[in-house]
């Protein structure tokens, strides 16, 4: 018994010096874990100022790739713009031909190749505006007044041509007027 007593009077001993450590880990544990909840709100801080610049980089890819976009259709239309005088040469000298010269193998190949000329730039978004109907001021412009039906478009002198939707050149035409 006596060891059961000497053993139990160890314990009693111990158990003080466990609080004093307890005492002192605790100052511890508590700086520790305000260490932790900083390291976790700087940790956030970054993560955060991370995620927005990671989010800006996408938008600036996304810009850049809309701006070189943008760049190929405006060279496009200064270049279809510089060719469009040569489509209505072509244009009127094959209209000008006698019949005799449209029956030949070489005005053949000249209308093959202003079908073709045609074609390429139909690819790019170029489109004839339509000189029947109605006038409209936003595709037309008129150059003379007839009388006739009012409005309307009576004759188309050169054509227009719109690129990707907007009037590259409007159609020069003759109006319709009230007699």
């Amino acid at each position: 018994m006596d060891d059961k007593k000497q053993k139990s009077q160890r314990d009693d001993i111990v158990e003080p010096k466990e609080e004093r450590q307890t005492d002192s880990s605790s100052g511890e544990i508590q700086a520790v874990r305000k260490e932790l909840e900083d390291l976790r709100a700087e940790f956030e801080r970054v993560e955060s100022q991370f995620k927005r610049a990671v989010a800006d980089y996408h938008n600036l890819e996304k810009r850049v790739t809309e701006g070189r976009a943008e760049l190929a259709k405006w060279a496009t239309g200064q270049l279809i713009e510089k060719l469009l005088p040569m489509l209505d040469i072509f244009e009127k000298a094959t209209k000008g031909a006698t019949d005799e010269e449209r029956k030949s193998g070489w005005f053949k190949g000249v209308e093959m190749g202003v079908a073709s000329f045609k074609a390429v730039l139909k690819e790019e978004g170029l489109e004839e505006i339509k000189g029947d109907g109605k006038f409209d001021p936003n595709l037309h412009e008129a150059i003379d007044l007839r009388v006739g039906e009012e409005g309307k478009v009576l004759e188309v002198i050169e054509k227009g041509y719109t690129l990707n939707g907007k009037v590259l050149k409007p159609a020069k035409v003759i109006v319709g007027k009230k007699g």
